[in-house]
């Protein structure tokens, strides 16, 4: 199985289409990603989604491996 991280640019667009009111099921259509990943990304912030937030604490999680 192979698995696919979420990049900044596909953040950002998380956070657009939040912005413009699109349901999750729809962001993750328009991203080509299963419902359950964007499910598991938006479960990651406590209030409001923050690309750069999130991908700043990806990238600590990273360097810790």
């Amino acid at each position: 199985m192979s698995y696919h991280h979420l990049t900044i640019t596909e953040r950002i667009k998380i956070e657009t289409y939040l912005e413009l009111s699109l349901k999750p099921i729809q962001i993750a259509r328009k991203l080509g990603v299963h419902k359950s990943t964007l499910s598991k990304e938006l479960r990651r912030c406590n209030d409001t989604y923050s690309a750069q937030a999130v991908q700043t604490h990806y990238e600590k999680l990273a360097k810790q491996k």
